[in-house]
């Protein structure tokens, strides 16, 4: 609507398809020659523009602000300023370059985040440019073509073929009209809609008939109707409505690093000031500055700066690598979400099926053909003859274009080596009998050599009535009605298999005119049954969720029966699966609908609102959820859910907008590559931090204890510190980021939104490393001074052993398993990592100019050899530990 508020359309107080064309005409005021020009001005002026309204977009200079509002770039902030001031109260000026190195983390972290979100959300725009913007409408008794944006209520619509619907229509008139309205209700067939009927108040969205909905298009017919509903108003509207209420929750990862931020914010504050205290109460005769910069030094250790920045690249590389296997993830926490996803609730139409109609079996020459058997359906020349010839689809630029049953019968006839074009060439049509929704029937004579054949389909009850003979193997034959049971009893069993069968019969045409009266004394030919199929992946992708710990649901508006029959042929369905209708769920309260949940596999006849409330009762059993769709009717769950996944090939606009991540191949199957990747990405995201945060405590306590049992001993300096992190803190972290999958990671069982993110064990490897690390150093340091009385050399053993313990740590932190597994040390960055930190270390210590700046002193080969021997021992004390915690594990395992 325009800016300023509109009035009430008072309009809104009734209920459009619970009412005859003729009521409705007197309710809204119009009649069939339409509003005049004045009245239509007048209410578009009162009651706003067709058009859905627009979210406010929010300034990319407060976007990008609101980047440095995470709590752990208010880490990096201190870190900075804590750095500035060591430098500034040492006056050793080099080390300002930390303080820009700080910030230019911080700054390139919050550009990679302003570069994903500026793809600002614009799923209302994208919804405004679905329609046509040009309709035909009727005033002053004149057809005439408008603006969508100015239709109003009252207006009288033409609709024709190809026509996208402006707005909701009641109709008035219909002629053999249908419609595609599967990007709303979820139908995968066209809708025939009907005038002069009336409808229940709660008769669900799909089954109301004789509306026309907005952004529906005309696939077939013509009809003439009331506008009823316009703008935010309309069944599109509702659900832009839905969108605008629909608020992102955060990720589980990201709640998760927000609580290691505050963590680590509070443990830096309070480990600082007890060094602080400590130093002044051990020694008094010192002033305050050296223990405050060796509190600063401290605080600088135990924040991983480069923590941000790392899980950003870590995500960043984990897009890029799904951008090639057909998934576009456009937001970075998005993928790692996935790796937690517990429920999948999937669209069946073009998401768990090709959203394509398929003739999957046929009755004819008196015998039922599934499957190979089909081909035998090329000796009845006729049943072919009926499938092409009794069909308005149109042939161009080698596509067939038409109704998507028509569409199938000619698929199915090509498939079979003869064209539609081909039957057109040599089988002229000489007239026809259109179809008709009251006798459910069409007719095409066809110049067959010297006669004229009649070819009639329709729906099969009323089809079989007007047959009294029947063509077997070439021979015609009397149909009694025995014989008639049962046939209808084999289209039942197709009907119930969620198959849609279509039923052909034939006669010689005899008479001069082309009367409904012809349509009589046929000879039945066969029926055919046809559905929309899975995609051939479907299968194995569902059974992977299953394997994985994951639970797929089927939600879809189409009827029970197809969606049930789905279900069971793509294995979502089992021998304990509920299905709720969008009834049924409307009649349960929500304590109800809790108790069964669990059971509920499939989801049929349902609204988008019923898709939003099936998401969030998920969510608040604590559960992260996955929704995939590709029409708007999605949107507002994909929105909803934690992970909402929409389908870029046969997708809207608004859908892809609106999702965490789009599908380029619409292949469910990428659903699973996703999800593994989101694992592999949390795993690698643990490691970091395993290492990072273990690395880093293990300076802070080596210190904490120096401090307080040999406080008049010199331990680790700022500097010394400072440049421990930076070879430890960056690459090694960068190297984890990209390790390959653990083998077994689709066996796991989906992690708990509410898990701790040191869960898994990790806490526990970063106990036992971490207390081995500090008594390694810290004996390091205590027994080579008290061997040599050199304090300046115990730190420099310290200094060395710390350092490169930590850089071989990460060979044990790369992986769960054993490094003496196939290809346990496969990781090209872990080596440069490792290597470059050797060569670091040996440049500052081995050069006396650089030693003494660092306040290290150069050592002896031998003295070498020591410390590197002490700092691999890291590697066979995790291997035992993780040994001893895989034994642990098998025994539970065989308990159970």
């Amino acid at each position: 609507m325009d800016k300023k508020q509109k009035a009430k359309n008072r309009f809104l107080d009734n209920i459009p398809h619970t009412l005859s064309g003729s009521k409705a005409l007197k309710i809204f005021e119009s009649s069939k020659q339409g509003l005049e020009n004045g009245e239509a001005q007048k209410r578009l002026e009162k009651y706003g523009k067709n058009e859905l309204d627009q979210n406010k977009k929010t300034n990319k200079f407060v976007l990008f602000l609101k980047q440095f509002c995470d709590l752990m770039i208010v880490i990096l902030f201190v870190a900075a300023i804590v750095s500035a001031v060591v430098a500034l109260v040492q006056k050793n000026y080099s080390d300002l370059i930390d303080v820009a190195i700080i910030l230019g983390i911080v700054f390139l972290n919050a550009v990679i985040g302003f570069v994903q979100e500026n793809k600002a959300e614009s799923s209302l725009e994208k919804l405004k440019k679905i329609s046509e913007p040009y309709v035909k409408v009727v005033r002053d008794g004149q057809v005439t073509k408008i603006l969508k944006t100015e239709v109003v209520v009252g207006d009288i619509i033409l609709l024709e073929v190809g026509d996208i619907a402006c707005a909701d229509i009641l109709l008035l008139e219909a002629n053999s009209l249908k419609c595609n309205e599967s990007h709303l209700t979820g139908e995968s067939e066209e809708v025939l809609k009907l005038c002069d009927i009336t409808k229940p108040k709660d008769t669900p969205l799909a089954e109301r008939n004789n509306i026309v909905f907005a952004n529906s298009s005309i696939t077939y017919g013509r009809g003439l109707g009331l506008v009823v509903r316009t703008g935010m108003d309309t069944e599109i509207g509702k659900i832009a409505t839905l969108l605008t209420k629909e608020k992102k929750e955060q990720t589980p990862l990201q709640s998760k690093l927000g609580f290691l931020g505050k963590f680590l914010t509070f443990s830096i504050l309070i480990i600082a000031v007890v060094i602080f205290v400590l130093s002044i109460a051990i020694d008094p005769s010192h002033d305050f500055v050296k223990p405050l910069l060796l509190a600063i030094a401290i605080a600088v250790a135990a924040i991983p700066e480069s923590l941000p920045s790392v899980i950003t690249i870590i995500m960043a590389l984990g897009t890029n690598r799904l951008a090639k296997k057909n998934a576009i993830i456009k937001k970075l926490h998005a993928v790692e979400t996935l790796g937690s996803c517990q429920i999948i609730c999937s669209d069946k139409t073009g998401t768990l099926t090709q959203n394509k109609m398929k003739v999957e079996g046929a009755f004819c020459d008196g015998k039922l053909l599934e499957g190979d058997k089909l081909i035998d359906t090329k000796n009845n020349k006729h049943f072919l003859n009926s499938l092409a010839l009794c069909n308005d689809c149109i042939t161009k630029s080698d596509k067939i274009l038409g109704d998507p049953t028509e569409v199938a019968l000619v698929e199915f006839v090509a498939g079979l080596g003869m064209s539609k074009q081909n039957f057109e060439q040599k089988y002229i049509r000489v007239a026809e009998l259109p179809f008709d929704s009251n006798r459910k029937l069409m007719t095409t004579y066809n110049q067959i050599e010297k006669e004229v054949m009649a070819y009639t389909k329709g729906a099969p009850d009323i089809l079989i009535s007007r047959c009294s003979k029947i063509l077997k193997d070439e021979k015609i034959s009397k149909l009694d009605e025995t014989e008639k049971q049962e046939i209808e009893k084999l289209i039942s069993k197709m009907a119930s298999k969620g198959l849609r069968t279509l039923a052909f019969a034939y006669k010689k045409h005899t008479s001069e005119k082309y009367e409904l009266e012809n349509e009589n004394e046929l000879i039945f030919l066969g029926f055919v049954a046809m559905r929309d199929p899975p995609r051939e992946t479907t299968n194995d992708a569902v059974r992977v969720c299953k394997n994985s710990g994951m639970k797929p649901i089927m939600i879809t508006g189409d009827h029970a029966i197809t969606a049930k029959a789905i279900a069971k042929e793509v294995g979502i369905w089992e021998s304990d699966s509920l299905l709720l209708t969008g009834k049924e769920l409307d009649a349960l309260t929500d304590a109800q609908y809790r108790k069964i949940i669990n059971r509920v596999s499939v989801y049929a006849r349902v609204s988008p609102e019923h898709k939003v409330r099936i998401v969030n009762m998920w969510k608040s059993f604590g559960k992260v959820v996955a929704m995939t769709g590709d029409g708007v009717n999605d949107a507002p769950s994909i929105k909803a859910a934690d992970i909402g996944i929409g389908m870029g090939q046969g997708g809207t606009e608004v859908t892809k907008e609106v999702a965490d991540m789009v599908l380029t191949d619409d292949n469910f199957s990428t659903i699973i590559i996703a999800v593994k990747e989101g694992r592999r990405i949390y795993h690698n995201i643990q490691k970091v931090i395993q290492f990072l945060l273990g690395t880093n405590f293990v300076e802070v306590a080596s210190i904490l204890i120096a401090t307080i049992f040999y406080p008049q001993l010199v331990f680790l300096l700022p500097l010394q510190i400072l440049f421990i992190n930076m070879i430890t803190d960056s690459l090694p972290a960068i190297a984890l980021s990209v390790e390959e999958a653990e083998p077994d990671i689709m066996n796991e069982k989906p992690r708990s939104k509410t898990e701790n993110i040191f869960g898994g064990g990790m806490w526990q490897k970063m106990v036992v490393q971490m207390i081995y690390q500090t008594i390694l150093v810290v004996l390091t340091f205590v027994i080579t001074y008290n061997l040599t009385q050199n304090n300046t050399l115990a730190t420099t053993f310290a200094f060395v052993t710390l350092s490169l313990s930590q850089l071989f740590h990460i060979i044990n932190v790369k992986s769960s398993q054993t490094i003496f597994r196939k290809h346990g040390l496969k990781n090209t960055l872990m080596w440069v990592s490792i290597i470059l930190g050797l060569l670091l270390n040996v440049v500052v210590v081995s050069i006396p100019q650089v030693a003494g700046v660092f306040g290290l002193v150069p050592l002896l080969w031998w003295q070498w050899l020591v410390v590197v021997g002490l700092s691999l021992t890291i590697i066979p004390i995790m291997e035992v530990y993780k040994f001893i915690v895989k034994k642990i594990k098998k025994s539970k395992q065989n308990k159970n």
